[in-house]
């Protein structure tokens, strides 16, 4: 059956585990309903992830060692300040999943309407930030111009309204929508990056892609959700405090994996010279492949998993079926790049980035126990319980802390970034291992 990319399936309303527990004859027989439910946003975070490799591949060799090294510096510096970007997506995505098994279906529309042009506006009063601290900052990241400094800036006007309609999409499991919209900002950014860089602009270039391919795709996705955002909501909606005050835990959450994944990048070009930053930046590029690659795991799980708990209080298979295919395909690269490091880096960035080829594996499995620690964290705060964060908050500063102190060599930072996600996926992991969901169903229903 041919079906609209916009037209929302059964599957997409109530959840492919609605009637996998109905017991669908159809389900019984297919592949595992979780793989089934995410297979359009998995293939279209792989085109998207594709092209952000292919765009690491061109810019490293077209900028050399030290321009790619400032490009991951401007990376890892816009991560960090977009922390409540990426918290308004999960969040909103595990809101919407409660608020639809609770039905009301006017929360959707509610927040499109008040939250798309207030966060735009926001993100064009933020870029101003990058633009006055642009000399500042150029200078800390031994940046020959504050050029770039001044055209990362704007891909905030992007990055924040985007995670909008996204975590909307997301909780409703609008995995087509969703899932255009995360090719074409990763398609768009290759392709202008390539042509400006061709053209002359280097790293300014670089940057100035990121910000365009971001911009189309939010045209792409409000255009998508045209219907909705033209419908009036049906009932009064939830005040604004209330609903920030329910994503502050998943701004903590992902602030804290935000230093554990991307701060070492900046220091490392801070503290280096830029030709071994840019070694560093394409072997840590490398390792998170695997943070890309499990991405759309995550995206699948929290909303789910957040309606299996409503309806029963079982919740967690979700979580371990989600977490063993991460580790799986995680597994595989950290083996890949303990086996043939070298070939690797040689294929990915090009000769003259290998001597970064032994970084690998350890980068690698650094951001295989952080990703499987986010699943968990992810979890645990989308069925209430917010305890872990004093764990992944502790853990993020004394990664600040033990980076500035012993990082002497690359070799010392790669081993760094191992050993604190290998601590933090057991501080997470071990007290979720040893507690059923049905202790929490008791408490959850009174309040």
């Amino acid at each position: 059956m041919v079906t609209h990319p916009d037209e929302v399936l059964p599957v997409e309303r109530g959840g492919v585990f609605a009637r996998e527990r109905a017991g669908d004859p159809a389900v019984a027989v297919s592949f595992d309903p979780l793989l089934r439910q995410g297979l359009v946003l998995i293939l279209s975070m792989a085109v998207m992830n594709g092209a952000n490799w292919l765009y690491h591949v061109v810019m490293s060799r077209a900028l050399g060692p030290a321009g790619y090294g400032g490009l991951s510096a401007l990376l890892g510096l816009l991560f960090i300040m977009t922390v409540p970007a990426t918290t308004i997506q999960m969040g909103l995505s595990a809101l919407v999943a409660r608020r639809e098994v609770g039905g009301d279906g006017s929360f959707f529309a509610t927040v499109l309407t008040r939250w798309l042009g207030g966060f735009l506006l926001l993100g064009l009063v933020l870029s101003v930030v990058p633009l006055l601290l642009s000399p500042w900052l150029a200078t800390l990241l031994r940046l020959a111009s504050p050029v770039p400094v001044m055209i990362a800036g704007t891909v905030l006007i992007s990055w924040l309204p985007l995670p909008v309609v996204r975590g909307l999409l997301q909780g409703a499991q609008r995995f087509r929508t969703l899932g255009a919209s995360f090719v074409t900002e990763g398609l768009l950014k290759l392709g202008i990056a390539a042509l400006l860089v061709s053209i002359g602009l280097g790293l300014s270039g670089a940057v100035a892609a990121i910000s365009l391919g971001a911009l189309g795709a939010l045209a792409l996705t409000v255009l998508g959700l045209r219907s909705r955002a033209t419908r009036r909501p049906t009932s009064v909606g939830p005040q604004d405090a209330a609903i920030f005050r329910s994503l502050l835990p998943y701004a903590v959450a992902v602030a804290a994996f935000t230093l554990l994944t991307q701060s070492d990048v900046v220091l490392v070009k801070m503290l280096f010279s830029p030709a071994d930053a840019g070694v560093y930046a394409a072997a840590s590029t490398g390792g998170k492949i695997i943070l890309y690659l499990t991405a759309p795991l995550a995206m699948v799980m929290l909303p789910e998993a957040v309606r299996r708990q409503a309806h029963s209080g079982g919740g967690r298979p979700v979580l371990i079926r989600t977490a063993r295919y991460a580790a799986i395909a995680g597994g595989a690269l950290v083996a890949a790049y303990v086996l043939a490091p070298r070939p690797i880096m040689h294929v990915l960035f090009g000769g003259a980035y290998v001597q970064g080829a032994p970084l690998l594996w350890l980068l690698g499995l650094g951001m295989l126990a952080a990703e499987l620690a986010l699943l968990g964290v992810y979890y645990l705060l989308g069925t209430g319980r917010s305890a872990v964060l004093r764990w992944v908050t502790v853990q993020a500063l004394l990664f600040l802390v033990a980076l500035w102190i012993f990082a002497n060599s690359l070799e010392t930072v790669a081993a760094l970034v191992a050993v604190m996600g290998l601590v933090t996926f057991g501080g997470v992991w071990w007290p979720l291992l040893r507690r059923s969901d049905t202790a929490l169903r008791p408490q959850r229903q009174a309040s």
